[in-house]
Formats: structure tokens, sequence, C-alpha cells
């Protein structure tokens, strides 16, 4: 336990103590009881600019109820008993004790510190620390912060079946953010010997629903139709994982030699092309009968700075959506303004076409950490119905609005 939290809980307790063993003392009432001839003079001083008459019928009163009452009568035994006293402190001690391992508990105080400290820790500390957060979880299951620190570890560690049963907990739980749901599908993927099951499917898919770019769901799912000899499924999921890799970089290259590798697979297999994503917009501009699309024109937003590194993603939804899975996305870097991008069958997702709708929705969202979502976009703008096929190309300026 922390030496600052030790000393502020032992002093908050010592407080409590004095309250109850020593403050008690001070409270008891030390006097007499007061005697009628006390009333009397009392009531006679109230009465002294009154009529003698009734400074009389006091004194009478003072006959009847008892004239003779003239000793004083003390107090019978005190409040305070420094046994019983020490024993109700001894009893806060225990119970607030109690509590705060029912609650909390000096193993989750040292396991936050140790996780302070992870960076200089030592493997072997490492291995303890998690061994002893599986006990804290199990005891605690309804720790969301343990599940998933316990699910994030496993999977690193190529341990899927662990990592799947603790990614299970948080969903069940209710935690359904887009990077849970596709990490959950890719644990139980890899647990279950690279079959995807209908439960970790739905799983990936809810995550690209709401995120329509959310890596491990799209790796996954590329993974899956490969295992599947669903090529053209791999290479379309892939590619458009490809797109979230900066050009060079070894994942760019390493996605490149297994989309390649699905290509030849694909060709001896005899199965139809995907209709899928470029990997690049040079792609998009070599691309031969791309169908209908849109073509939108994005302007530099007014007073705004773009940082650098800043992604843009232009989504087409069906007319009047302003959620859900994309038709057709394009990811590019923010450049020289305006710039100029095309939605059309070359660009749509999971199969679908551009040129099937007659009318969409457009919107462009300028993303600061590289993943889409207005959660994430620094600025956007939306269109809620636009012709597919016009010749205009539709002008955006993204806001904060």
């Amino acid at each position: 336990m922390s030496e600052p939290f030790l000393l502020l809980a032992l002093s908050l307790m010592a407080s409590a103590v004095a309250w109850v063993v020593v403050l008690p003392r001070y409270w008891v009432r030390r006097g007499e009881t007061e005697t009628n001839a006390d009333w009397l003079r009392l009531r006679q001083r109230e009465l002294e600019d009154e009529s003698p008459s009734l400074q009389e019928e006091a004194a009478l009163r003072l006959i009847d109820d008892g004239a003779d009452e003239t000793g004083v009568m003390a107090y019978e035994g005190r409040a305070y008993n420094l046994k019983v006293q020490v024993l109700g402190g001894l009893l806060l001690v225990a119970l607030v004790v109690g509590l705060y391992q029912q609650l909390g508990g000096w193993e989750d105080v040292e396991i936050a510190d140790a996780l302070a400290n992870l960076e200089t820790a030592q493997p072997d500390d490492v291995m303890a620390l998690i061994d002893r957060i599986e006990v804290r979880s199990e005891a605690r299951p309804d720790n969301a912060d343990y599940s998933l620190l316990l699910a994030e570890y496993f999977l690193s560690g190529n341990q899927p079946n662990q990592a799947a049963r603790y990614f299970d907990r948080l969903v069940e739980a209710g935690a359904t953010s887009p990077e849970i749901l596709g990490k959950a599908a890719q644990a139980e993927f890899l647990s279950s010997g690279r079959i995807l099951s209908v439960q970790a499917r739905a799983r990936a898919e809810q995550a690209l629903a709401m995120d329509p770019m959310q890596s491990t769901a799209l790796a996954t799912l590329g993974m899956a139709g490969f295992e599947e000899a669903d090529y053209a499924q791999a290479i379309e999921f892939w590619q458009r994982l490809r797109t979230l890799e900066a050009p060079g970089s070894p994942g760019y290259e390493m996605l490149g030699q297994v989309i390649e590798r699905a290509r030849q697979e694909l060709a001896q297999s005899g199965q139809a092309p995907p209709v899928s994503s470029p990997e690049s917009s040079d792609d998009v501009a070599e691309a031969s009968d791309p169908g209908p699309g849109v073509a939108i024109e994005i302007l530099q937003p007014a007073g705004e700075d773009i940082p650098e590194g800043a992604v843009i993603f232009v989504l087409a939804r069906p007319e009047g959506a302003e959620s859900g899975m994309p038709i057709a996305v394009v990811r590019i870097q923010a450049s020289a303004w305006p710039l100029s991008v095309r939605l059309d069958d070359s660009t749509s997702m999971a199969g679908q076409l551009l040129s099937g709708f007659s009318s969409v929705s457009i919107e462009v969202q300028i993303s600061i950490n590289g993943q889409p979502g207005r959660t994430n976009a620094l600025l956007w703008a939306h269109e809620r119905t636009v012709r597919v096929g016009q010749s205009e190309p539709l002008k955006l300026r993204p806001s904060r609005d």
C-alpha cells in the first residue's frame, strides 16, 4: 500500500476513534437537579413587577407541591463509560476495515500501485502481478478494468483461449465498443482453431457497423475469409485494412503480401474477383468503368488550422442515414485545398454497389487520431440527400457544428 494512502487512512481512523472514545468524556453534564425552591426563586424574579397576589400564589403552589423538599438530588451515574467507549472504538475500526475489504481492499490499492510502476518491473514481477489480478478478478467479476486488462494481456501474449473468456465477460456486462467487439471476435476466432463462429462473425460485423474501419474486425473477417477459401472476401477486408496503414510501413507491406497471395489463390480457384475498395487514391483514378458515383469537393474549413497528419474520411450511406454501415468510404490525407474525392462502385464496401442507389447521404469527417466516427472527428460536414450520378460535384466545408 502506498505510504501517503496509509498515512491518510490511519489519520482518519484515529480521528474517528477519538470522536468515539475521547470527546464523549467532555460532553458529560455535571450538575444537580432543580428543586421546587429553585423554581420558586425563578418565578419570583419573573413576577417582581407584578402584583403581590401572584407572588403569594407561587408560594402557595410551592407548599402544595412539597415545601419540605430542601435536599438536592445529584445525577446518579455518568453518561461516560471508558470500557464501553473503547469497545465502541474497536467495533468502529473492525466495521470500517471490513467494509473497505469488501468494497475496495488493500489488494486493489496494491495492484494499482504495481500497475503504476509497471515500466520498471521485471518479467517475474509482471507474471506475479497478472496472477494477482486474475485472483482478484474472480473475486470481483464485475470489475471491467481487470477483465479488460487481462483480455488485452492474453490476446497480445498469444493466449486467445484466456483472452476470449475475459472478452466474453466484458461483452456480457454491456461493453459494446467497436474495439472490444472486434477483439472479442478475434480472440474467439483464434481460440477455436481459426474457425469463425456465428457469434464471432456477428460481433465483428457489429463492430464494423459502428466503426467501418475497425482494424481488428477487418483483420478477423479477412483471415476468416481466407481460411474458408472465400478469397474475394479476404481481399476486400484486407484492402480496407491496408488503407489504415501508412504507405511503405511494415504493416502496409505485410498486408500487400497477404493480399497478393489471396489473389493467387483466387485465380487458381476460378472464383469471381471481389468488388472492393482500391488500395490507394491512384487506383480510384485508374479504375475502369467504376459506374455512376458522387464527386465531392471538400473546401478548407474556415478559421481552422488542420493538424498535420489529420485524416479525412468521406462516407456514403443510404439516403437520410447518419449512422450504420457505409455504402462506400474513401480515406485520404489532408493536403492542398480544396480536396477532390469521388465515391463510386470501386470504393464500395462489403460487396455493396453505390450504383444500386439513386440517392445517398454524404458525410465528411476530419479525424486527428486516424479513426472514423463523429466522436473522433475534429470537424465534419453532412448532406442528407445527394443524387448518385449528378454531374456537378457536391461542395462541403467541414466545421465544428
